[in-house]
Formats: C-alpha cells, sequence, structure tokens
C-alpha cells in the first residue's frame, strides 16, 4: 500500500438542478461512464451513490427510498445512502461526496484518498471471510488490489486472521497463503486475485464464524529452556505467554525462530503440520516484514502444545526407542557433518522405503555416523518420500472401511520437504531429530502402498508443456508420468512447467478447500524439490509423483462413506482399520 499522501484531487460534475428533484427522489444518472443512484431524502438531503449493488449489480436506482435507506429491489439488501454502509446485506456500495452549488446538485467523481478507505475495505474483507462470503471477500480483495495493496501483505493479513481466529491455533491456511505467494511473480495488479482467492476461501472454511480465540498475558524475561518446559508440559497459555514476551522483550526474530525449532525438534506431531508451517511462517514473513511474526508463530506455537505427539504412540514405539538412545549423541554427529564420507542415496531410499524399522533408522544413523552431511540426507528423504506418495494404492481411497484416503499420501512428502528446509535453516543438533523423523514417518506409509506388480512403470515420452498438461487433464496417470519423466530428462527449463502447474492448481481442478490446499501444497513442493535435487538420482520422483496424483480419483464428499462407517461403529462395533498406524 502505497505511504504517500498527496493533496485529494476533486472532481465535481453537475448532476440536476436541485429544484427538479423532489424529497424523497431517486433516479439513475450517467456521468462520464460512472452509473449513479442518486436524489434526496425525505429530510431534503442530497446523495449519490453507486448505482450498481455491490451484491450482484442490479441498479438500485429501480429500488426503494425509505428516509436514509435505500433497498436493492433484486435481493433486499439495504444501504445507508449518507455514507454508503451496508446495513442489510453484505459489503456497502460506495457513496461520493455531494454539494449544491449555484442551484445545481453537483457529485465528487474523484477516487477517494486510498489511504483513507484501506481500512474500511480490509474491515469489510475480513467479515466477509468470517461470514465465509467468497463474493464479498473477493471483491474486497480485488478493491484492495486496484488500490495499490500489495499481494503479499493481503496473504498475510488472511493468514494473520486465521492465526487469530482458529480455535485450536493456525491451520494450513498459512503454509496454502506463501505456497500461493509463489504464482505473484507473474500475476501483477488486480489479477493476483487468482492466487489470493483459495486462501480465502479455505480461511473463510476454517474460520467461519468463529471468535477472536482469546490470548494470554505476554510473560516478559522467559528463555528457550523456559519454553521448551511450557511445550513439554502440555501448558499451552504460559507456551504462548512465553512467545509473546519474547517479542515485547525485543528478542531478534531469529533468535525467536530458532526457539520454536527447538520446540518443534521435540515431538514429531500431528502429521508434521507444524514444522511445515514454521518453514512457510517464515516464507511469508521474508516477504513482508516481522511484524506478522508474532501472531504467526504464537497461534502456531498454541497449535503445537495441542498436537498429537505421534512419536508417544505404539506405532512409533520402536523408532521412538532407537532415537532415546542416540539422544547423547546428537551434538557429535552434528559436528562431525561435512566429512567427505561415501553415501549411497538410492540404498538409503530404499531402505527407508522398504526395509525393517531398524534399517530405515539406520539409513540416516549410519551416513551421520560417517559425517555425512545433514542437507544430503535430507535430499535423499525427500526422494523416498515422493516415491511413497507415488506407490499410493488408490483402491485404498475406494475402501469406505479404511480410515487412510489420498489427503493421507502427501503429508510425508511435504514434511521431507519441511525437513530439508528446517536442517538448512537450524543450525543445532536438534536438527537432526527432524531427519529421523521423516525417515519413521514415511517408512509408517507402507500400507498405503501398491503392490510391486501393479505400479506404474511406463517408458519415457517426449513432451512439452501442453503435452504435459494434456496428460494430466486427461486424467491419465500413465500418460502423464512418461511425459513428466520425459520433460525432466530432455533437460528442458522447469520454470515455465513450474509455471502451467501453478496456473493448473488454480483452476478449480479441485472443489473442497481442504482439497485444493493439499493440491496447492503438494505440487508447489514437487516443484520446489525438483530443483533441489538438480543431479540427484530422484529428481524425477516429486514431479512424478504429483502427476499421478493429479490424474487419479479422488473422492472430495464423504457423506455417504461417513454414514456407512458411523452404522458399523454404533450398531456393530466395527471402526475403520488404519494401514499406516
Amino acid at each position: 500500500m502505497s505511504s504517500d499522501h498527496e493533496p485529494q484531487r476533486e472532481d465535481w460534475r453537475a448532476l440536476a438542478p436541485l429544484d427538479e428533484l423532489a424529497s424523497p427522489s431517486l433516479a439513475a444518472y450517467k456521468v462520464d461512464g460512472h452509473q449513479l443512484a442518486a436524489g434526496r431524502t425525505a429530510e431534503g438531503e442530497p446523495f449519490a451513490v453507486d448505482n450498481r449493488c455491490p451484491h450482484e449489480g442490479y441498479p438500485l436506482a429501480t429500488g426503494y427510498l425509505a428516509d436514509c435507506s435505500l433497498t436493492c429491489a433484486w435481493h433486499n439488501w439495504k444501504f445507508d445512502v449518507r455514507d454508503g454502509a451496508c446495513t442489510l446485506g453484505g459489503e456497502g456500495v460506495r457513496a461520493s461526496p455531494v454539494r449544491v452549488r449555484d442551484g445545481l446538485l453537483e457529485v465528487d467523481l474523484a477516487e477517494p484518498d486510498f489511504e483513507r478507505v484501506a481500512p474500511d475495505l480490509l474491515a469489510s474483507l475480513t467479515e466477509g471471510i468470517l461470514r465465509h462470503e467468497n463474493p464479498r471477500a473477493f471483491r474486497d480483495g480485488v478493491r484492495l488490489l486496484r488500490g495499490g495493496f500489495d499481494p503479499w501483505r493481503l496473504l498475510a493479513e488472511v493468514a494473520l486472521l486465521d492465526a487469530r481466529h482458529a480455535e485450536y491455533g493456525t491451520t494450513h491456511v498459512l503454509a496454502v497463503a506463501a505456497d500461493c505467494g509463489r504464482a505473484l511473480e507473474r500475476l501483477e495488479g488486480v489479477e493476483a486475485m487468482r492466487a489470493i482467492a483459495p486462501v480465502i476461501d479455505l480461511c473463510g472454511e476454517a474460520n467461519q464464524r468463529l471468535p477472536r480465540r482469546p490470548l494470554p498475558d505476554a510473560i516478559r524475561d522467559g528463555n528457550e529452556a523456559a519454553l521448551v518446559a511450557a511445550v513439554e508440559s502440555e501448558d499451552a497459555a504460559r507456551a504462548e505467554g512465553l512467545l509473546r514476551g519474547a517479542f515485547e522483550d525485543g528478542v531478534d526474530l531469529a533468535t525467536i525462530e530458532d526457539w520454536m525449532y527447538t520446540v518443534l525438534s521435540r515431538h514429531f506431531t500431528s502429521f508434521g503440520h507444524q514444522l511445515i508451517y514454521m518453514v512457510k511462517g517464515q516464507e511469508l514473513c521474508r516477504h513482508v516484514d516481522a511484524s506478522c511474526a508474532t501472531d504467526l508463530y504464537a497461534s502456531l506455537l498454541h497449535n503445537t502444545v495441542l498436537g498429537t505427539r505421534e512419536d508417544t504412540l505404539p506405532y512409533w514405539e520402536g523408532h521412538t526407542r532407537r532415537l532415546a538412545a542416540i539422544e547423547g549423541d546428537l551434538s557429535a554427529l552434528f559436528e562431525r557433518q561435512g566429512a567427505e564420507a561415501e553415501f549411497d542415496p538410492e540404498a538409503a531410499r530404499d531402505a527407508v522405503l522398504d526395509g525393517s524399522l531398524d534399517e530405515a533408522f539406520d539409513a540416516v544413523a549410519g551416513p551421520l555416523g560417517r559425517g555425512v552431511d545433514a542437507g544430503r540426507i535430507a535430499r535423499t528423504l525427500v526422494g523416498a518420500a515422493a516415491e511413497r506418495l507415488y506407490r499410493f494404492d488408490v483402491e485404498v481411497e475406494r475402501d469406505p472401511m479404511v480410515a487412510e484416503n489420498w489427503l493421507w499420501a502427501p503429508h510425508r512428502f511435504t514434511f521431507a520437504c519441511a525437513v530439508r528446509h528446517a536442517v538448512e535453516r537450524f543450525h543445532s543438533p536438534d536438527a537432526l531429530r527432524f531427519l529421523f523423523h521423516s525417515a519413521a514417518f514415511t517408512h509408517t506409509g507402507r500400507g498405503m502402498d501398491l503392490a510391486p506388480a501393479k505400479r506404474l512403470d511406463p517408458s519415457l515420452a517426449d513432451a512439452d508443456v501442453a503435452g504435459v498438461l494434456e496428460a494430466i487433464s486427461a486424467r491419465c496417470p500413465e500418460r502423464a508420468v512418461a511425459r513428466v519423466r520425459g520433460y525432466l530428462r530432455a533437460e528442458r527449463p522447469l520454470e515455465p512447467l513450474a509455471n502451467a502447474l501453478q496456473e493448473l492448481c488454480l483452476r478449480d481442478i479441485a472443489v473442497r478447500p481442504i482439497v485444493v490446499a493439499h493440491v496447492i501444497k503438494t505440487t508447489t513442493a514437487a516443484l520446489e524439490e525438483t530443483a533441489a535435487l538438480e543431479g540427484h538420482p530422484d529428481r524425477e520422483r516429486p514431479l512424478a509423483a504429483v502427476a499421478r496424483m493429479l490424474t487419479s480419483p479422488l473422492a472430495e464428499r464423504r457423506v455417504e462413506q461417513l454414514v456407512t462407517t458411523s452404522i458399523r461403529w454404533i450398531d456393530g462395533g466395527h471402526m475403520p482399520r488404519k494401514l499406516t498406524q
């Protein structure tokens, strides 16, 4: 948003002689492309508002004026003609200044000062999101962008709305906001709303009608140890209070982010969402400013404290025991990094995918013991997680008595992507835990794999961007995978394909906001990891996995399935079985 404060321009135009307008009166006027509904109230006060109802554009001049209230005849929205405020419906209508000069009613058609109207537009946008009224929120967003509001800042405002209202702390909105921001490089001006709209939609669904989450008081003079202790004791109020206190104490952002990573390394929680949100939160703050961090990170911390500590559950028992046994060695392993040690990424990948739990664990512990850099191991874990996603059995999606579905499948991959970022940003022995968490999480996904004989192994097919998109649009997994691999093997530039896939994800190829979120997040991660795996033997795996996901059947409505499982559970005691836990 511009910070220049120029004198307000005026553009007065005559509408009609005042004595020709009775009290009350209402009529339509056209002046230099502007359509106005203007007249006089019962008290004789002149007014002029936009003739198009902000709901669906119906002409307000065909409506009904009673005192100062103008009713749209189409859907009964009502507006106060004095200031345009909506008293029944949604957003308000623009009201223009009027005056009487030399017996003529004049209207000022100059655009209002954006600095003055922007707060009202943001307030209206917020109300639209919290009522999950997408048309209103989108229109207000376009008005803000048209006035010069920074699109990254608008994404941050939506993420902050989620952070402040989400009952259990920040949600997928934060991650999708950062991911959708990638498209802003090629979407200028009002076109940026195409990337912001999915974030607004998701935020509205997640937070509809929710009040602001109560906040604890800031606790000053805290430190990392106190924060970790509060989280470990599941004292959400104290943990958030300590973090907010650190911001008030002026602790620098990099230090606070290290504290957050330390907290997140202690447990594997809730399918790894919290680490993913942390990585994306950093990206969003870097594009805007540090002022966003207080509420974003505090809400994320609240979510972390309340999250499921999956490493304490039975299906993680073996991994947790092995990791506890080497806790005392993490510092030495961290210091040993950087040695010119041999490392077979394909063997490590296969151990995580198809080996025993001990072999999966040793695929990380062994290389660390030899001094292999954590970043090299993280990239291999990305390849393993991408292959796990690629192997997903669509029959799992169709089985009403199985808990897992397509939305379960991408998390191992997006978590592995977050781990790669975490070990690059967080320089501490604690960061090594993320590698073990990623290996274990990917290993536990074997139950969703297709049988080896049924897995796709298509030949390479040369293709340009249009060819890849055609195969995806045709929902042909084998052709899409072959063309993606052929495209990459031919060393064609990644950027055109990345732009095309980003655009595809914004074209309503999915419907439910949470499904849209997973499509965007997974595709963004695949594109990012394809670039990061340059020269790696697994470079083709992330995009091949996404191509298969985008072309496979995916059930978005599950009402009938929920009815079936509810009847079997309550009436017969048969709960859905889990393949991965």
